[in-house]
Parts: C-alpha cells; sequence; structure tokens
C-alpha cells in the first residue's frame, strides 16, 4: 500500500526525521512564492509539471485548474502539498527496499531516477540482514566533502529510516533527495510503501528477527537475562519492591554476536531507560558474546547506567575486561543488583 508524501512525511516526523513545514490542502488556497505539488500515487510528478514553483495567482489558477479532481497517469489527484522553496547546497538519495527476502541500503549523492544505472563510484549499496552503521557508509559520505558534523546527522537519519522498516512493516523508503543547507539536513521529498500483509505485534516480531524473547512494559528498567528461571526470580523480586520495568528481555543460545549487538543498538533508541540490568549465567549464552556487544556499547552515546550480574563460564575475565568503565557497575549479589536499580531510576 502506498502513503501519499504528505502522509510519509508524517510518519518520519514521528521518528523524528526533520522535514520541511508544508501545508495539505484539497481547497483553492494560494500563497505566493510556493511549491505546489500534487499527492498522488506516482512517480514522475516534476517531468509532468505536477511539482511547480507558483510566483503569481495566474500560475496559481493554471495549476489549479489542471489538476483539481483529475487524474495523473491514471491516478486519483488526492490534493496538494504547499512548501516554502529552499535553495541547498549538496543532495542525497537514500532508500531501504525489500528483494529477495533481504533488507537493502542505498546512498548516493546523484539524484533523479535509474541511480544504478550509473557507475559504480556514484552510490553505495548494501545488502543487510540486521543494520550495523559501518565505516562504508562513513567513507562514502566523507568521500562526497560532506563535514563530519553532518555527516553523524544522516547517519542517525539513516538509523531512524531502519526503525521505521522494522517498525512500520515498509518494503520501501526512498528519500529523494535529502538536502543540506549549511548545517541543517532536510527530507524535501519521500516515498513509502508499506507490507499489504497484516503487521503483527511488535514484541513478536523484534523476537522473531534477533532470537530473543521479547516482551515490552512501561517501566525505566530494561532486563536483559537468559532462561526462564533466572528470568521469573528476576521480575518476582522487582515486583516485590512494587517496580515497574520498561522491558524484559530473554536472550536464547543461538543469538549470534550480530544480534547481540543490533539489541543493544536497539536499547540505545529508547529515550525512556534509564537502568539496563544485565543478569546472566554464561552456559546459555556465553558470557564472551555479551562482554564482545558491551565493548561495542561503550563507544557509542547513551545516557542510562548499565548494572551487571554475571555467572558461569568465562564470568570473571568478562567482568574484569568491562570493570574500568564509569558508567557500568558489577554486583554479584542478585537481590543488591534489585535494589541498585531501583535506587538509580529515581536518581
Amino acid at each position: 500500500m502506498n502513503l501519499y508524501e504528505y502522509e510519509a512525511k508524517t510518519l518520519l516526523n514521528i521518528f523524528n526525521i526533520p522535514i520541511l513545514n508544508s501545508y495539505f490542502t484539497k481547497k483553492k488556497y494560494y500563497i505566493k512564492n510556493r511549491i505546489y505539488k500534487i499527492q498522488v500515487y506516482s512517480g514522475y510528478r516534476k517531468k509532468n509539471n505536477g511539482i511547480l514553483y507558483i510566483e503569481n495567482f495566474n500560475d496559481f489558477l493554471l495549476f489549479f485548474k489542471k489538476w483539481n479532481n483529475s487524474y495523473f497517469l491514471k491516478n486519483k489527484i488526492n490534493g496538494f502539498l504547499i512548501e516554502k522553496f529552499i535553495s541547498f547546497n549538496k543532495e542525497l538519495y537514500i532508500s531501504f527496499f525489500i528483494s529477495n527476502d533481504f533488507l537493502i541500503f542505498f546512498l548516493s549523492d546523484k539524484g533523479g531516477i535509474n541511480i544504478e544505472l550509473r557507475q559504480k563510484k556514484d552510490f553505495l549499496k548494501i545488502k543487510i540482514n540486521v543494520l550495523i552503521i559501518s565505516f562504508s557508509i562513513f567513507d562514502y559520505l566523507a568521500n562526497c566533502l560532506i563535514k563530519n558534523t553532518i555527516i553523524k546527522k544522516i547517519i542517525k537519519i539513516i538509523f531512524n529510516l531502519y526503525l521505521i522498516v522494522f517498525y512500520k512493516q515498509i518494503v520501501l523508503v526512498e528519500i529523494n533527495p535529502i538536502i543540506i543547507i549549511k548545517n541543517n539536513i532536510y527530507i524535501l521529498d519521500c516515498k513509502i510503501i508499506l507490507n499489504k500483509i497484516t503487521k503483527i505485534n511488535f514484541s513478536n516480531n523484534i523476537s522473531d528477527f534477533l532470537k530473543i524473547n521479547y516482551v515490552q512494559l512501561k517501566g525505566k528498567i530494561c532486563c536483559i537475562v537468559n532462561g526462564a528461571g533466572l528470568a521469573l526470580e528476576t521480575m518476582d523480586k522487582f515486583c516485590y519492591f512494587n517496580k515497574k520495568c520498561f522491558s524484559f528481555i530473554d536472550l536464547s543460545g543461538s543469538i549470534t554476536n550480530q544480534q547481540l549487538n543490533f539489541l543493544f543498538n536497539f536499547i540505545i533508541t529508547k529515550k525512556k531507560i534509564l537502568i539496563l540490568f544485565i543478569n546472566l549465567f554464561g552456559g546459555i549464552v556465553s558470557c564472551i558474546k555479551i562482554l564482545n556487544s558491551l565493548l561495542n556499547l561503550m563507544y557509542l552515546d547513551f545516557n542510562f547506567k548499565i548494572i551487571i550480574r554475571m555467572d558461569g563460564s568465562f564470568s570473571n575475565y568478562s567482568k574484569k575486561s568491562i570493570n574500568y568503565f564509569k558508567n557500568l557497575l558489577i554486583i554479584e549479589d542478585s537481590l543488591k543488583c534489585i535494589y541498585k536499580c531501583i535506587t538509580l531510576s529515581y536518581v
């Protein structure tokens, strides 16, 4: 199912992706020196004068009479999107789309259509199962002579676009173009196609995808455990202190390093989390896997505290390797861990 451009931009705005201020209308509404866009399920609007800069009232009348209650390439026009005319320094093309059960990420500094037909140096294409922001993306943007401060903002947008695909069961999201104006970034035009399959519960979705048991709750403490017995014990102790958790994550023994990295990246996006409590017994899930994921996490920006209780094989080695990080506490006693989580959640 396609979304109109104004619907797609509303969705982007929900995920904190910067868009230009715009006004959608189905009525005869004139504003001087604005861009008028017909809202229709079709591309090639600009080439067919479906997107036009309106300088005066006569231009507006001609545009309105041509497209009001009309059709464009056999598709009914739903209304008009009005935006401010803006000049920009640089443009980029970004898209995520599903192909043969793989998610494809596409990035180019050349806008327009048929981008894949250009020379390979003009675009970056990555086939992914789980998004990990790699140096190839950073290097490509750096080669496009984009400043580091802008690159960080673009990478944040890329990750938020990926979250939209993941949350909303989207088969295509296309940004053409994303524009750079001095130190600001905006989405100028976008296209989103939703999957026609009925959406499933998000907890089930992420559980299947990451080989975990994920339960979404409404607290401020995110708990990561392994094993049903340990999970029930941890939850009972929080309930005893009448404290709710934000989410409960029971790791599967088959979870991979890549899936763990994505799990921690996903947790970072949740601003409500104040405490990440990791309560593990090495065996079902290797402590070395958790260690590697935590070391990767320490290079990222996050605001929550991490409290760890780890036992079993390789637990002592893992605890020694991460003991020097300031925002991380290692506590041996389970009840003390729970009490510390609750205490810090009120700070």
